[in-house]
């Protein structure tokens, strides 16, 4: 008995040493500071639309968030917005460890270089490519200025309308689908949804088979990134039975970067030899870092939006100067824990638990204290509006969607909108409500443009107008809105504020129809989005 103590107590002792000096060392480079950019371009202006891509970086944006990064969103960026969030990513990147640029939309390679397309691109000519696009070389020199990583993530590669109409001139030697190949500088990497020359497909869900992989794969704890992208690319090359193979530019140096750090027990999981080196370094460097072991941990796990590392981190150094930042970090996050658990934050509509109804006022607390500790964070704010709303707290409902909005929240927008629409939170203002539903539809959201249809139907504010109702209904079936949609075939089919038209009731039938099949399938992307994640 007394041999078998001794040694579980020499190995419990080994574990703990090497947990210290894995922690102390710090080898992980898991980002002070993390910023990205998503940029999401589907409602292309001279070109057919894409359906993916708003989706896409709406989603991404939300994966980031979780992984501590400052997102900056641009959905259907034309040329000026696009260099608004270059601009503001520029200011921010410069004090950040890793710095990340997304974009999902149409790219196009002139002459050996490579654009990413605006919205608002014509592109009659290919010399209109360099005055009316935003060239690679732009972003690339953006995400360099990171301190540990510059990672760019282009899901452009598609099959683009553009080229078969573009008017050649000398000035250009070729203009190809898809992107050409990169050679970024040192610390950077450029990862394409598919291999340089060759494109890639949209898909037939939610997301493009690239970035259904990526949303997979980015948040998983401990993998490094270079194996992110190994990952991603077995899954898509899976996805489309081999015909889009993503593929990653750069090289970086033999230190480990992660997106989300291994936990204490990934890094001390590899096998471990009696006498051997993993207990020989522990048995050397122990002594050099004791004496401020808990300051070494707590640098390593401060940013860390795990509860049970600060739990461990309380019961390891009960006295350590940090405790009071590791209680204040802890009840912040146990406070978005239970935030979280109120309801469903990608839910459309107002739909919290029972405990909430049952308790409000300790969900109010949960998530004002989420939202004070996390102000970055829209989802908590968000969730603190919609349990307001649930018990008829209207003023405090909307003093918290006005935080969300304030963040970008496009669903924040929308119902912030029907309460300024509404008399529940004190007088009506359709001017505020219209501009928010405005600002949710430039962010690609259709219930935006449903009440904006409707407040035309109804004359809220600035009288009856059949033709800009419909104008805003068009948009939202644009947006995949099935509601739209079928009021678009009821409005034709009886003739409300229009000529009867049975032939375009009869299309709006047919796109409801589709709409409601495609709805009706599978998405696989959906197992990828956490109950956490921020996207709207």
């Amino acid at each position: 008995m007394v041999n078998r103590c001794l040694v579980f107590f020499r190995f419990f002792l080994v574990f703990w040493l090497i947990d210290v000096c894995l922690f102390a060392a710090a080898p992980i480079a898991n980002a002070a500071a993390r910023v990205a950019l998503v940029i999401g371009n589907g409602e292309y202006r001279f070109t057919k639309p894409l359906p993916n891509p708003v989706n896409d970086a709406n989603d991404i944006a939300a994966t980031l968030e979780q992984l501590d990064f400052t997102v900056i969103r641009v959905f259907n960026g034309d040329f000026g917005k696009m260099r608004e969030g270059i601009r503001a990513f520029n200011t921010e990147v410069e004090h950040a460890d890793i710095g990340l640029i997304y974009y999902a939309g149409h790219g196009m390679e002139l002459g050996g270089e490579n654009y990413i397309i605006p919205v608002d691109a014509e592109l009659k000519t290919d010399r209109d490519l360099m005055s009316e696009a935003v060239g690679l070389k732009v972003i690339l020199q953006s995400v360099s200025r990171a301190g540990t990583l510059g990672l760019v993530i282009l899901d452009s590669c598609r099959d683009n309308p553009f080229a078969a109409k573009m008017a050649r001139t000398k000035l250009a030697r070729s203009v190809d689908r898809g992107l050409t190949r990169v050679e970024p500088t040192a610390n950077v990497l450029v990862a394409y949804a598919a291999k340089d020359g060759t494109t890639a497909t949209d898909g037939e869900g939610r997301n493009s088979p690239y970035t259904a992989a990526l949303l997979k794969h980015l948040g998983t704890r401990g993998l490094e990134v270079s194996f992110v992208f190994r990952k991603v690319r077995d899954d898509v090359m899976a996805a489309t039975n081999r015909r889009q193979q993503p593929f990653v530019y750069g090289s970086l140096s033999s230190k480990a970067i992660y997106l989300r750090a291994p936990d204490a027990a990934q890094a001390v999981s590899a096998p471990m030899q009696p006498g051997g080196a993993q207990l020989a370094a522990a048995q050397t460097t122990t002594p050099a870092v004791s004496r401020s072991v808990d300051g070494a941990v707590w640098e390593s796990i401060s940013r860390s939006t795990d509860a049970a590392l600060f739990e461990n981190f309380l019961k390891r150094f009960p006295q350590s100067p940090r405790g009071g930042e590791a209680q204040t970090r802890l009840t912040a996050l146990r406070a978005g824990g239970e935030c979280d658990q109120l309801g469903d934050p990608h839910a459309r509509t107002v739909t919290v638990v029972e405990s909430a109804k049952s308790d409000p006022e300790a969900a109010r607390r949960a998530c004002e204290t989420a939202m004070a500790a996390f102000p970055d964070v829209m989802r908590y704010a968000l969730q603190g509006a919609r349990v307001a709303e649930e018990n008829k707290d209207y003023a405090k409902a909307r003093a918290f969607y006005e935080k969300a909005a304030d963040r970008g929240s496009r669903v924040a927008m929308v119902s912030l909108g029907a309460l300024y629409e509404s008399n529940l939170a004190g007088e009506p203002s359709y001017p505020k409500a219209r501009s928010l539903y405005q600002k949710a539809v430039e962010l690609g959201d259709p219930n935006g443009a449903i009440r904006l249809a409707r407040m035309y139907e109804a004359g809220h504010g600035f009288g009856q107008n059949p033709a800009q109702a419909r104008e805003w209904y068009r948009k939202a079936a644009a947006l995949g809105n099935a509601q739209a949609m079928a009021r678009l075939a009821d409005i034709y089919e009886r003739g409300l504020g229009v000529r009867k038209n049975a032939a375009e009731a009869q299309m709006w039938r047919r796109k409801l129809a589709q709409a409601k099949q495609a709805a009706a399938q599978p998405r696989p992307s959906s197992k990828t989005l956490s109950k956490k994640s921020n996207a709207d």
